[in-house]
């Protein structure tokens, strides 16, 4: 007697997720796996108003893509799809904008954290002590120009072991004082 193979046929058939989880953590952006489920979502699925009225909030979307789209090609989906749901965004967008409605607030801007911005300006101006560009820095650390831009403005926080090989690099001492 042969059994019958029965195919999931929704967008989490690999997944060990029910809908259910899916729809609690699609509804939360801070969630840690959010970005992961959305981009799953948008490999999968290709209508817009199934996706952003049964699944996400077109806000949570539009705030989130660009780490949405990073993930998606990071996980090698096709351009196509990525190109599909970047026309979304720019879409959803110019509509948030012809009603004045500023979806990106202000107030939950990254602020400048004063140690990282007094760590920034002692890697520029050891950088620039040893005649470097951000570029030639960047390519000796196997990092991107931008990546240094950030460090050095103070916008990027920095893991220690990122902060050694900086300062292997620019042949300069860390020394913790009390």
């Amino acid at each position: 007697m042969k059994k019958d193979v029965v195919i999931k046929k929704d967008w989490l058939w690999d997944r060990s997720v029910t809908p259910q989880q899916a729809m609690r953590i699609l509804q939360n952006p801070a969630h840690p796996e959010f970005i992961s489920l959305t981009s799953l979502l948008l490999s999968r699925k290709n209508t817009p108003q199934e996706v952003l009225r049964q699944y996400l909030k077109p806000g949570d979307f539009c705030r989130n893509w660009v780490k949405i789209k990073r993930k998606m090609r990071k996980d090698a989906w096709n351009n196509p799809r990525i190109e599909f749901w970047q026309a979304v965004y720019e879409k959803l967008l110019e509509k948030y904008r012809a009603k004045k409605i500023n979806i990106f607030p202000k107030d939950k801007a990254k602020t400048i954290n004063e140690f990282c911005l007094w760590i920034g300006e002692k890697i520029r101006l050891l950088r620039k002590q040893r005649r470097l560009t951000q570029k030639m820095l960047s390519r000796r650390l196997n990092i991107s120009q931008q990546m240094i831009s950030r460090i050095e403005s103070g916008r990027e926080n920095i893991s220690l072991l990122t902060l050694k090989r900086i300062i292997d690099e620019l042949g300069a001492k860390l020394s913790i004082e009390s």
